[in-house]
């Protein structure tokens, strides 16, 4: 929460590109502190280090993705971050059995090194800065070179024409603050902001993290004596969905998607407390399983539909300041 509620400062101060590279050595050093001591309270730390870098590392990803993609393919592009995250929920599920020995936590603790010393030498290379972050900065020529990298120099002035914010503003909007903290309370931009922060208490009350959590146990009634099996199964289950959104959403529409994903999980839960009460093992399987996927296709994806909100609550200023929701990691 920390780290998703500081980064849109230091995004828009640094860059995206440069925030995500020094957002690397807070993930290197939370992760060494896990992986080195052995008493609990340092321990602590590293996590709280770690997790200041996790939530850094969502909210900028989701709001860089964002402003490199194409309008038509935002919805899209911007799966990769719902992806990326139940794939790195399994990978640990999957680790359990190959690091059951009395240090391979540590191995596992001390992983995200890699990852964040992959990007470090590859992200100078190959990542830009947002081209919307240029703009915001008054750099027009860097921006254009970027976009002359990304979609080609044939279509700068396409980009242009969907980066830059209206020079104009209407006289609704000259009387607005400047600043994005002020200007979200504005009765024009007061019903997105409630919007995003409804739609994302809405997927953290959603009792997903609660499936998780004991999908062990509910495997192990059934009978399966190894509750790791039971939750790399619901782990591997959770992945899939997020495969199918950017078609369903495309066709249906966020909104749609939302609403059938709540009264899904609703009925759902109905099914699986059923289940619990009855002690019918098998259908709390089903009923888990399904919960699941349809939390995964509605709304486990919900950073697209809040980067949507942003969008619109903050045109003119290219910002978005409100914390992306995330779930168990």
């Amino acid at each position: 929460m920390v780290g998703s509620l500081l980064c849109g400062y230091f995004s828009d101060l640094m860059g995206r590109k440069k925030l995500l590279f020094f957002n690397c050595f807070f993930m290197i050093g939370g992760a060494v502190i896990q992986a080195s001591v052995s008493n609990i309270w340092p321990f602590a730390v590293g996590r709280a280090v770690a997790g200041i870098a996790s939530g850094a590392a969502t909210g900028t990803i989701g709001a860089y993705v964002n402003e490199l993609s194409p309008p038509h393919l935002r919805s899209h592009l911007g799966l990769g971050l719902q992806i990326s995250t139940t794939i790195g929920i399994l990978v640990p599920a999957i680790c359990f059995f190959f690091a059951d020995s009395g240090d391979g936590w540590r191995y596992m603790a001390g992983f995200p090194v890699v990852l964040a010393g992959i990007y470090m030498l590859l992200s100078p290379s190959l990542a830009v800065e947002s081209p919307a972050w240029l703009l915001m900065k008054n750099r027009r020529e860097e921006a254009k070179q970027v976009i002359t990298r990304l979609y080609g120099e044939e279509h700068v002035q396409t980009a242009l024409a969907w980066l830059e914010p209206k020079k104009q503003l209407s006289e609704a909007e000259a009387g607005f603050s400047s600043e994005p903290v002020e200007s979200i309370w504005s009765p024009k931009y007061r019903m997105q902001f409630l919007g995003a922060l409804l739609l994302s208490c809405t997927q953290q009350l959603s009792g997903i993290n609660a499936v998780f959590y004991y999908s062990g146990n509910i495997f192990s009634d059934a009978g399966i004596s190894d509750s790791r099996v039971g939750t790399l199964i619901i782990d591997f289950i959770n992945i899939w969905p997020a495969f199918f959104t950017g078609v369903l959403s495309s066709r249906f529409g966020n909104r749609n998607m939302i609403l059938w994903g709540i009264a899904g999980m609703v009925v759902m839960s109905i099914g699986m407390t059923v289940a619990f009460l009855a002690d019918v093992s098998a259908l709390s399987i089903v009923f888990t399983a399904l919960y699941v996927i349809v939390f995964g296709v509605t709304l486990g994806p919900l950073r697209l539909v809040h980067l949507h909100w942003c969008q619109l609550a903050v045109q003119p200023h290219r910002r978005c300041w409100l914390p992306v929701p995330g779930r168990r990691v």
